[in-house]
Formats: structure tokens, C-alpha cells, sequence
């Protein structure tokens, strides 16, 4: 947190009932998600497309997390299955800059609880945007808590030579007052009476720092978010058609291969696979994952 802690309850009356929680078997982990809309989602599809982090799929040493589901506006009642995701990176603690996921649920709560589109916002467009009176949100949750919060009078901070991240275009740096348990939430560009996704919350590069309400500091500890595009992109478009679904079950699965090989997929939870060298060859390689029950999977290395 920066200066004043502007974290909020989230309202009903805010209108973010498609931002929700990714809850797994055996985890206490809570990462957030959001409903999204996308122009190649079919009318008569029997899934949804949620948006966040690859570290919510991803454990302990790296491991998959088991059986995981979405809740709607973090309702345990309303749980729905992942059964298919793309992720930005099997390795988010070394390439935290691919630190995206897009996960497959079934069926289409968005019918109820709504869904966010995404927008495409590059460095360049923060300062016209802002001088259009656009605004920025970002929506989590304090630590495991459930209830669902809101951050305001925020957003991207346009990186100088010296900021963290300089080198790395595929984030924003942005100054919303988050704590662990915020990972995953949208950061959501509020303008001419839309609303548009336009990244997803990853990182606070210094917690203790945060938790004190010291001054923002761009070069020393901002918070970072994946912005919507590039592969993260193509991996929205990608899922939206429901490609995915087309695999056939017998269908050979030899290697973790990555997302850009269009319609490919895996029904099982891998571990990291060495390379022939014996070296871990996964950290910015993404990966699409079809879940299905233990007795199922089987071992690609």
C-alpha cells in the first residue's frame, strides 16, 4: 500500500460480479479471476473464459495444483470447474513478466454474473487516456479472506528509464493499494461510461514496504500487472473459439509444447520437463492443459 490505504469494500452497486476466485483442492490459495467477454465466444458454448494468473495453477517447487475451480464473485455456491487453461509460463517465480493464465470453465455463469471485455493499452496510450478522463480500479482480496475488495484513485504509472521494468514493455507498473491476495485481479480502464480489462495484478516487489503505507517508488518496489497482449492475447482468442475441445482423447501427447501451436492441449497435470541437457527449459515457455480426473493422466516427459 502507498500513503493512504484506498481499499474499499466491493458493492454490489459496483457492478464487478464477474471478478471471482480460483480456489483448488488442497490449496488455501485464493487467486482472483474474472469473467471475460470475447467476439469469437460462441452463442451455444457450454464454457466460460476466466483471466488470471499462472502462479494461481501452479504450487509448491512448481508444481500443478489439483482439481481447481472458479466462483463467481467468490460464491462457494456458484463453483465451476476448470477444465482447460493456457498458461503464460510453467515457472512464474523465475519469468514473472509471463505470469498469465486463461482458464476454461464449465458452463457460462457470465449469463448471470456478467463478463469483462479486454482492451489492449500500450505505454504509449496511458497519457492520452488519462487526459480523456479515463480512470482505473483494481479488484482483490486481502490474504485468503473471501470478501472481495476494490482499490481506487489508481493505475499505471508510465515507466522512465530508471523504473523497474524499464526493459520489460509486456507490464505495467501501477500504484493500486494491494496486499498478497490480490493476484489475478483485474485492472480495469474506466471510460466514456466502459469498462475494459487492460491488465492483470501479478506482483508487489517489496510486501513489507507496502504494508507500511510508504511513498510510491517506481524504481524500488511498484506493483506490476501483465497487460493484455502478445501471447496472452492470442491465448484468449485462441480458447474463446473452443479449439480446445476438438482434441481427440487418444490423440499422442509426448511433451510440453508451447500455447503458439494452435489447438494443441494435454490431458494431464505435468510436472517441469528437462530438456536433453538435463537443463529446466520451461520458465518462459506457456502451455495449454486439459484437467481431467487422476486416473486419466498421463506422463508426457
Amino acid at each position: 500500500m502507498f500513503d493512504k490505504d484506498d481499499r474499499r469494500p466491493l458493492t454490489a452497486e459496483d457492478g464487478f460480479a464477474a471478478v471471482g476466485q480460483i480456489v483448488c483442492d488442497g490449496s488455501s490459495r485464493r487467486p482472483i479471476g474474472t469473467l471475460i467477454q470475447h467476439p469469437r465466444l460462441p452463442e451455444n458454448r457450454d464454457y466460460d473464459l476466466v483471466v488470471t494468473v499462472a502462479h494461481a495453477f501452479r504450487g509448491r517447487h512448481n508444481s500443478m495444483e489439483a482439481r481447481c475451480a472458479f466462483l463467481p464473485g467468490g460464491l462457494d455456491s456458484e463453483a465451476r470447474d476448470v477444465v482447460h487453461i493456457a498458461l503464460g509460463t510453467l515457472e512464474p517465480g523465475k519469468a514473472w513478466h509471463h505470469d498469465w493464465a486463461v482458464a476454461a470453465i464449465a458452463g457460462t455463469p457470465s449469463t448471470e454474473f456478467g463478463a469483462l471485455p479486454l482492451r489492449t493499452l500500450t505505454p504509449q496510450d496511458l497519457a492520452p487516456v488519462t487526459r480523456a478522463g479515463g480512470r482505473y480500479v483494481l479488484i482483490g482480496k486481502n490474504g485468503e479472506r473471501p470478501r472481495m475488495m476494490i482499490s481506487e484513485r489508481c493505475g499505471p504509472v508510465p515507466k522512465r528509464h530508471w523504473h523497474h521494468g524499464y526493459f520489460s514493455p509486456g507490464e505495467f507498473n501501477h500504484d493500486c493499494d494491494m496486499i498478497p491476495g490480490w493476484s489475478g485481479g483485474p485492472l480495469v480502464l474506466l471510460l466514456g461510461g466502459e469498462r475494459h480489462i487492460v491488465a492483470l495484478n501479478t506482483t508487489e516487489l517489496n510486501g513489507i514496504v507496502h504494508k507500511v503505507g510508504d511513498p510510491w517508488h517506481p524504481r524500488m518496489f511498484p506493483n506490476t500487472a501483465i497487460r493484455f497482449d502478445g501471447a496472452f492475447r492470442d491465448a484468449v482468442a485462441r480458447l474463446a473459439t473452443g479449439s480446445w475441445q476438438q482434441r481427440e482423447d487418444d490423440a499422442p501427447a509426448t511433451r510440453i509444447t508451447p500455447a503458439s501451436a494452435d489447438g494443441l492441449a494435454f490431458s494431464v497435470i505435468p510436472e517441469s520437463c528437462p530438456d536433453e541437457s538435463g537443463a529446466d527449459a520451461l520458465a518462459v515457455l506457456s502451455a495449454e492443459i486439459t484437467l481431467v480426473p487422476a486416473a486419466q493422466a498421463r506422463a508426457i516427459c
